[in-house]
Formats: structure tokens, sequence, C-alpha cells
């Protein structure tokens, strides 16, 4: 009995220890009802937000592939050395430079430069896990405007590809283009030169330019449309990307007009220019004081398959089978954007002698057996050739092989 005495002593004074406690800290709660918001809110400030982006260029679906294709290719073993990459991501962007047809529209590689895929071209791209492709670029009138509106229908009802720069109407255009990924927005615009059939007045909004299809020079009010959709779109957006078709075909070097347009976009805010069309790699830099702005030229071709194109040199033709794949990371840290980790690789259009077995090749895995059964290794397409190139081409800073 004297054991449980004290054992309810204890058990009483435990609990009146634990009121006076439970009074205290309520107190404390009254006197400082803030704290526990305040410590959320500071941890809220600290999180970093996170995107990893993987960046190509043209996807030029030509007439030697679909022809390896009907004889012996497989087309699901095209893309499986350059996979990982676009698996591996949180964006994935590219231009694709070829209509994608309808069951009624005549398949077209090449032939006049007028270009028409099939339908499983379509499946084939969307297989690789792109988020963004620019359909704004000086091919995306071939087929008109049936071939407009095939394009827009396929990516939007058979993926969930985001197709930048063509319209099935006015009211179209003012819809903004934006992807959330990681907790960071990311806005889209792109605009091309041109394109090569002319579209009628009437069609004109069908494809977003930088300039009339019938002048050579961009003009004032040229640039004030653009700085109007910019500036709405930033408005809405972390991170402001322009897919830019542009410059001249089969160089190395950035025209006059691509330099003052990419300092232009620097002034109006834009993080990214991601430039195509000359189907040769280009520079990559950094411009701007105040505001910074990364500026890839030109990737080159992603994918191709002329073997030989009379119109340009050995040299060019040669530089027509390299594309550059380009990986970097973006970081939000309170309302901060921040572009880092910049990577890039060629990546070889590979064919063999025969003018098949087509796929892409990464330059770290493209072996001396897939270099000298190159079609166009005796021509002297070799990885002397490619890193040469490579070297040449792109600043050190953005090199990673």
């Amino acid at each position: 009995m004297k054991k449980l005495g004290i054992v309810l002593g204890v058990v009483v004074l435990f609990g009146v220890f634990g009121s006076c406690i439970l009074l205290f800290s309520d107190s404390k709660k009254d006197e400082n009802p803030t704290t526990i918001k305040e410590e959320t809110s500071i941890k809220a400030e600290d999180t970093v937000e996170s995107a990893k982006l993987t960046l190509v260029g043209d996807l030029l679906f030509e007439t030697r592939f679909y022809e390896a294709v009907e004889n012996v290719d497989d087309p699901n073993l095209y893309f499986q050395f350059v996979q990982d990459y676009f698996s591996d991501d949180d964006l994935s962007i590219g231009n694709m430079e070829v209509v994608i047809g309808d069951e009624n529209m005549p398949v077209k590689g090449g032939d006049h430069y007028n270009f028409s895929a099939p339908m499983w071209v379509g499946d084939l791209v969307s297989s690789l896990d792109f988020e963004v492709l620019s359909t704004a670029n000086n091919h995306a009138y071939d087929q008109g405007s049936e071939g407009v509106f095939s394009t827009i229908d396929y990516f939007k009802n058979h993926s969930d590809i985001l197709t930048v720069g063509t319209f099935k109407s006015k009211e179209d255009i003012e819809q903004l283009s934006i992807l959330e990924i990681n907790g960071i927005k990311f806005g889209f615009l792109a605009y091309t030169m041109g394109t090569n059939v002319k579209m009628p007045s009437e069609n004109e909004y069908m494809v977003s330019l930088y300039k009339s299809n019938y002048s050579t020079q961009v003009t004032e009010e040229d640039k004030l449309r653009m700085k109007e959709q910019i500036e709405k779109l930033k408005e809405q957006v972390d991170v402001t990307i322009l897919l830019m078709h542009w410059g001249s075909e089969y160089t190395f070097t950035p025209t006059q007009t691509q330099r003052e347009l990419a300092q232009f976009f620097n002034q109006l805010g834009v993080d990214i220019v991601v430039g195509n069309h000359s189907h040769n790699i280009q520079p990559i830099e950094w411009i701007g004081e105040d505001h910074k702005t990364l500026v890839y030229y030109s990737l080159g071709n992603f994918v191709s398959a002329d073997e030989d194109i009379p119109r340009t040199n050995l040299t060019f033709n040669n530089a027509y089978q390299i594309g550059l794949l380009s990986q970097l990371i973006i970081t939000k840290e309170n309302d901060e954007i921040q572009i880092h980790d910049i990577t890039t690789e060629p990546i070889i259009n590979y064919y063999d002698q025969n003018l098949q077995n087509f796929q892409l090749v990464p330059y770290h895995l493209y072996t001396t057996d897939l270099e000298i059964n190159h079609y166009r290794y005796h021509q002297g397409f070799n990885k002397d050739f490619i890193i040469n190139t490579y070297e040449q081409v792109i600043p050190e800073e953005f090199r990673s092989v």
C-alpha cells in the first residue's frame, strides 16, 4: 500500500506539472502567434526549383531515310542511341522542319526542296518525348494551309507535344505558349524569316514571321510586333525562350541580321534564343550586360538524310551530317533565374555505304567501325573532321567533348 501511495503521488505530480507546461505553452503562442508562420515563410523562400533542358536542331526527314525504311531499316532503332538524353530531362525542344501529312497528302522527302512526312514520322518523333517543337520555318507552308493544319492537328491529337509558331486561326495567335515544369514557368515564341512557298496575304497569320516574306529587311514595324508579343509573354513566365529560324544555309557564321536580332531580344529580356536553319552548327554565346541572354545561333541538323547537296561544297556537305545536342540546367530561387551547367555534344547522322541503317549517334558512341562505314567517310567525313569542326565553331566554355 505504501508503494501504491507513492506511485499515485507521482502520477498526480506529473499531471499537475504537465498542465503547467500546457498553460505555459499556450501563453507563449498567444504572445507570438506568427512565429510558426514566419518559420514556414522562411523555408518557402529558400526553395530552389530546377529543370533540365535538352535542345536540338532541325528535324529534317528526307527521301533517303524513307527509302531505307521501305527496304530494310527499322525506324524504331533510329533514335536508340539518343533516347536517354530525352528520357532523363524535364524539357526537350527541337525544330520540326517537315510537315506531318494526313492520309490524303503525298509523302515528299525533299524533291525541289518540298517536304511532307507520313504520319508514322510523327509517331517516331513523339516517341522521343519532346515537350516543345517549333513549326515556324521555311518549310511550314510547303503543303499550303492543309499542311499547316495537319501538322498542328497531328501533335495536338497524338501527343503531348506543344507546337509553337503556326496557327489555325488568328485567334490562336493570342494564346500564349506556356509550360510550367517543376515550379518554373517557361514561355515560348517562334519566328521564321519566311516560307519557301509564299503565303497569300489572307493566310500570312498561319506562320509566325520576323520579317515580311517579300522583304530582306526587318522593319521597325516587325520589331514593334515582336516586342509586344515578347513583353506580353514575359509578364506571365519566369523564362522566355525564342525559337528562331534565321540566317543563311551552309555556313558556320551568323549573319549580321542574326546578331542584330539577338541584341534586340536581349534588350527585351529574353533568356534563351535557340536558332536553326543553317543546317550546320554555329557558335553559342552569352550577350548583354544588365541582362544575360544565352544565344545558340544554330544547332545544325538533328535529323537529316541527304548524302550530297549540289548547292554547297565538300566541307558543308560533310558538316550537314553533324548536329549539336545541348543540355543545361535552369534554377529558380527567390524568383531569380539562373542558367548553368551547359553541355554540348555533336550528334552524327549515320548511314552506311548502302544508304541504309540510319541512326543518330552521339560522338562519344561513334566507334571506328561506324566511322569507316559511314557513306561519306571516303569524302573526308571522319572523326577528325567532326571534332575539328566542333572545336573551331563552338567556344571552349560550351564544349563537353
